[in-house]
């Protein structure tokens, strides 16, 4: 029997290319191919100038995945393994019920880990028809067989080799840079349980199943650019794409076009920067439920969940009417991308011979990932770890991110970033900040036409934010040892500004003093600190500050007795202390309007009202969610108002107090360092000065404000215990001022 699950006879053109530097192709010869053999490649086409072989949709420097070859009229595949030993290509007319309709065997361009073939897009039903396409790929553990068919054991040698390799001809694999999947493992009659491959269903073929890729030819979109601003000047706000609209009027709420509409509401929210939780593709019912899709399958291509028009290339050109229109209004978008594990492999009730497998395993399960012997390393907490010290695979997240920024995409936060960090190849784990991917990332994404900016720079680029943690191993706490290219989450921040409102006599002066001034103790001098309270993983702003916590959980929250008040101002608090620190200030979406999710502390899987949006509690002015959001917005404005809080220099023109109106003196240890020292106050010089008082102790207390320059007076900008907290006439302060328990003072001198 042949390598052809249904062999074809066809009409098949070879093309041969004239010289390089000549244009021009012709047909030289037509003959019947049995698309059970392998299909020649020219090498004049292989080695094709790179300006001549431009994707419609990116330009990488590697070419890998299926790109439409202009000059040759064809589309090129090439596949990345360093261990298969054959590559199969299958192409199909449907994605699903049907078996290929070619089995092309692919060639290995010498001297290196590519497979690759090149067919006439005439052959393909021509551009305007998708191509669905996947892989069998056989390897050491599993060798090619000439006699291999349908439900075949033909060449099995082992399920899983003692080098972990996991290579299955009999489950095809789609590609890893996959513009589209035409379906989840989970959508098959079968579900998601028919991926797991073990000793009792490893020669099942699951051609007629198994998500297939999508190739279609695009055109490409002009995306107007915003304006230049550096990273410390956004305001981020962090939302999930379908809880941004689903609640709003319109038949395309929760999706791509859904959360284009809302992008002139949250403009007025004060908002500079979307930040989106995973877009790329994941399968939403794995594991029981992964709503927010930090279980990622796909890294190129847009999660076909939230496209309104499921058809096939409609969800990338949904993406990009999506970043056009954030742009049309001057808003920043960025991506959670997540390259430290993927959905897919996972080894199953310990045991080495049962693993879930979709398309990285089945490629090449050494190359892609951290294991040894077929056990993965899990550091990530999610069953695996991309094994990213690999050229290949530094390749992979360099073409991602360069993907994703031609689109228009402008910044990326690294989920579990220090997973990046590793130079190790082998199971072991050896961070390094400047031979990793996190130090090589830079240029490499300069070698694919993207720009990365440093947090404090201006101009046409990309910025990199990371997580700079990973769940569990040696040294998997890395901040502050990223390069200097990288903004990073700042959790000291994040417990601090906490800390202050329900541990107040916990925490000294010197610990807010750090944050105020961008944690330049930790991460040095600029602004790479990204500040925030609450993001998606924990309690949210509302219920942190509303409900008790279970007294062994890490994310902390309190209700402060029940006293309404309190909790306001506890909320009002934090907001002002994250966009009053220097670095760039993060909020979620959902905090700025006040929303609960009941509770729950991590509704990665609740797609309900858990976790979708109601903008609608914002239009009661008697509301404590209208008064948190018209706070914010308030508190926004005056951020953007005044440059000197968004200075990337630490400390260059901050003068400390106590209360009295004397000099807090960097040598005055019994008040930095005194845990019953529970206010700072400190005074902003450049530009309009400015006086802040930040209190969390219990009693009033009687601040002194310094003296102003002659014909100028202190006038009260914000006093956070105040139900309406910024002041809408001039309230001029002679000097002294009685601060409220737990709040905030803003002065301004004019």
């Amino acid at each position: 029997m042949s390598i052809a699950i249904n062999p074809i006879i066809q009409t098949y053109y070879t093309r041969q290319v004239n010289p390089i530097n000549s244009k021009k192709s012709a047909f030289l010869s037509s003959k019947n191919i049995n698309f059970t053999s392998q299909i020649a490649t020219n090498s004049a086409v292989i080695n094709a100038p790179l300006n001549m072989r431009q994707s419609m949709i990116t330009n990488s420097k590697t070419r890998l995945g299926a790109n439409y070859n202009k000059e040759t009229n064809s589309i090129d595949f090439k596949l990345a393994s360093k261990n298969a030993h054959e590559v199969i290509l299958c192409i199909f007319d449907k994605p699903k019920g049907e078996n290929a309709k070619l089995n092309i065997k692919m060639n290995k361009k010498e001297g290196s880990n590519i497979w690759e073939t090149s067919i006439p897009i005439s052959i393909l039903g021509g551009k305007e028809k998708p191509v669905y396409y996947a892989y069998r790929i056989f390897g050491p553990n599993w060798e090619f067989d000439e006699n291999f068919s349908h439900d075949s054991t033909a060449g099995y040698k082992t399920l899983t080799d003692k080098k972990g390799n996991r290579f299955n001809p009999n489950k095809l694999a789609f590609d890893p840079y996959s513009k589209e999947i035409s379906h989840l493992p989970s959508d098959n009659p079968k579900g998601e349980e028919a991926f797991i491959i073990s000793k009792e269903n490893c020669f099942e073929d699951n051609a007629k199943y198994a998500p297939k890729s999508v190739f279609t030819v695009s055109n490409e979109t002009i995306i107007p650019k915003t304006s230049n601003r550096s990273l410390s000047d956004e305001i981020i706000g962090e939302v999930h794409i379908k809880d941004l609209s689903i609640n709003e009027d319109t038949e395309v709420a929760g999706t791509y076009l859904g959360a284009k509409h809302m992008a002139k509401k949250l403009k007025d929210l004060g908002f500079t920067m979307i930040e989106f939780l995973p877009l790329t593709e994941f399968d939403d019912k794995e594991a029981g439920g992964n709503y927010w899709g930090y279980m990622p399958i796909g890294y190129f291509a847009p999660a076909k969940k939230y496209a309104y028009d499921k058809t096939p290339g409609a969800a990338l050109k949904e993406f990009r009417e999506m970043i056009k229109a954030f742009h049309m209004e001057d808003i920043k978008v960025c991506m959670d991308v997540v390259y430290n594990h993927t959905g897919e492999a996972a080894i199953v009730e310990n045991d080495i011979n049962k693993a879930k497998q979709e398309s990285f395993s089945l490629i090449d399960n050494q190359m892609y990932y951290k294991q040894k012997g077929g056990i993965y390393n899990s550091n990530s907490g999610c069953g695996n770890d991309i094994n990213v010290a690999q050229e290949e695979v530094m390749n992979f997240i360099a073409d991602s991110i360069a993907f994703w920024a031609k689109q228009g995409v402008d910044a990326f936060r690294f989920d579990l970033a220090a997973g990046l960090m590793d130079i190790d190849k082998s199971e072991k784990v050896y961070y390094d900040a400047s031979k990793s991917l996190v130090g090589k990332l830079s240029t490499m994404l300069k070698e694919r036409g993207v720009n990365v900016l440093e947090p404090n720079q201006k101009g046409e680029g990309i910025y990199l934010i990371a997580e700079p943690w990973t769940c569990s191993g040696e040294n998997s706490y890395q901040l502050g040892r990223f390069p200097d290219e990288w903004a990073q989450w700042n959790d000291i921040a994040r417990e601090t500004i906490k800390k202050d409102s329900t541990f107040p006599f916990t925490l000294t002066p010197r610990a807010l003093k750090n944050v105020l001034e961008g944690s330049y103790d930790v991460l040095g001098a600029g602004n790479k600190s990204v500040n925030y309270i609450y993001s998606h993983d924990g309690f949210n702003l509302f219920d942190g500050n509303t409900y008790k916590s279970a007294p062994d959980c890490w994310h902390f929250a309190t209700d402060y007795d029940g006293n309404k008040k309190r909790q306001e101002n506890a909320m009002k608090k934090q907001i002002a202390l994250t966009l009053l620190s220097k670095g760039t200030p993060m909020l979620q979406v959902g905090d700025v309007i006040g929303h609960s999710k009941g509770a729950d502390d991590n509704s990665y899987n609740k797609d309900d009202k858990t976790n979708h949006l109601d903008f609608s509690v914002i239009n009661n002015q008697s509301t404590i969610e209208y008064r948190l959001c018209d706070f914010t917005k308030k508190m926004i404005e005056f951020r953007k108002k005044h440059i000197e809080l968004r200075d990337g220099t630490y400390n260059k023109n901050i003068q400390y107090y106590k209360p009295d109106g004397s000099f807090a003196q960097p040598w005055d240890k019994n008040y930095w360092d005194n845990v019953n020292s529970n206010i700072i106050c400190y005074k902003i010089k450049d530009g309009g000065h400015l006086f802040f008082s930040s209190s969390s102790d219990e009693h009033f207390i009687n601040i002194i404000l310094p003296k102003t320059k002659e014909g100028k007076n202190w006038y009260l900008v914000c006093d956070t215990a105040r139900e309406q907290s910024f002041v809408e006439q001039d309230e001029k302060i002679d000097y002294n001022y009685v601060q409220h328990p737990h709040s905030l003072l803003i002065f301004e001198e004019r």
